[in-house]
């Protein structure tokens, strides 16, 4: 058996490494009984903590840990690339790992991640569940979510305003005259989905239209996903309109209207929330609203390292400047990047 890890101890333990940390540290909050169970782990595995906990008090390793739940997501990658611009920048390593949506997966690479005393976490994709939310919580680490949404604003969050966004969208629809708009979403747990329908249910309000859940087409976010039933529910529903949260599923609409020989624009228009290279590479080309992708993950980035300077500074007794954090703490610790609709060639 190789050296035991902070992890090895919280894995036999059944407590979190934050824990661990404080019994080998002697820091009084912490129960009696789980002392004692902690400080058993301990001595049976023969773990000698004294070079961790310095490491886990000085916070030092100048690495940051990236969780994608979904390596192979376009999007993702392009704000890994953004981050990682910045990272280089202020002399930052990174640890990249890909949970493939598992909540297990995703436990297991924190704990990783705590073991190798990152200075902090960057969690990138379209939700995290709310096992990941509540684990994160115990652990003693700095994370900022980047092109997520916290359901309760504890994290400091990075994205565009997508209530905001949606509602722009919708109006512009509901002004040429369009009535049946439909959402095609990944699923209604998505903070980014419920901001969405909540701005798309603004603009129809002040169009005094009633909402028609009907048109809310829940399941569907990779092209594999689209690939044959989203369109035959527009169809059924008589849509003149797709807004999709994915480029994925916008091109798989797009294509099954092509199968079907459905004119694009004319009879249906298409419309997409990301703006990926995807949207691009489409004839005809995909509308989309502008999602600063790359810029997302940089700025996510950037709120790191000051998270991390700031918190060094307090254990120096040093004077420091929040700056940009106390704005965007006044806004429920997001931050909201500018968005644009684009037009091209799958709208009128």
């Amino acid at each position: 058996m190789g050296v035991s890890t902070i992890y090895d101890v919280a894995k036999e333990a059944k407590v979190s490494m934050a824990t661990v940390s404080r019994v080998v540290n002697n820091n009084p909050n912490v129960k009696e009984a789980t002392r004692e169970r902690v400080k058993e782990v301990i001595k049976r595995l023969k773990y000698t903590p004294n070079a961790v906990a310095r490491g886990l008090a000085s916070k030092k390793t100048t690495t940051i840990g990236i969780i994608l739940p979904d390596i192979s997501d376009l999007s993702s990658s392009e704000t890994v690339s953004g981050i990682e611009s910045v990272a280089n920048m202020y002399k930052y390593n990174v640890i990249l790992a890909n949970s493939s949506s598992s909540k297990e997966i995703e436990r297991d690479i924190l704990n990783s991640f705590m073991s190798k005393q990152v200075d902090g976490i960057l969690y990138v994709g379209d939700s995290m569940p709310e096992s990941t939310k509540s684990y994160l919580e115990d652990l003693d680490v700095h994370l900022v979510l980047s092109g997520n949404i916290s359901t309760d604003n504890k994290f400091y969050s990075v994205n565009i305003d997508y209530e905001k966004a949606s509602y722009d969208l919708t109006k512009e629809f509901l002004e040429k005259g369009r009535k049946k708009i439909s959402l095609i979403i990944s699923s209604y747990n998505s903070q980014k989905a419920q901001r969405i329908i909540s701005g798309y249910k603004k603009a129809l309000s002040e169009f005094a239209m009633e909402f028609d859940s009907s048109l809310i087409i829940e399941g569907y976010k990779t092209y594999k996903d689209s690939e044959k039933q989203v369109f035959v529910r527009l169809k059924d529903l008589g849509a003149e309109v797709a807004i999709t949260m994915f480029d994925e599923a916008a091109l798989a609409i797009l294509h099954q209207a092509q199968d079907f020989k459905v004119a694009v624009p004319k009879e249906l228009e298409i419309v997409s929330f990301e703006n990926t290279k995807l949207v691009d590479m489409t004839r005809p080309k995909i509308s989309t609203v502008f999602c600063p992708i790359f810029d997302i993950g940089a700025v996510s980035m950037r709120i790191l390292t000051k998270i991390i300077d700031i918190e060094k500074a307090k254990k120096k007794d040093k004077e420091f400047d929040e700056g940009d954090l106390e704005e965007i703490k006044a806004n429920n610790n997001q931050l909201f990047l500018p968005h644009r609709i684009i037009h091209r060639q799958t709208t009128k």
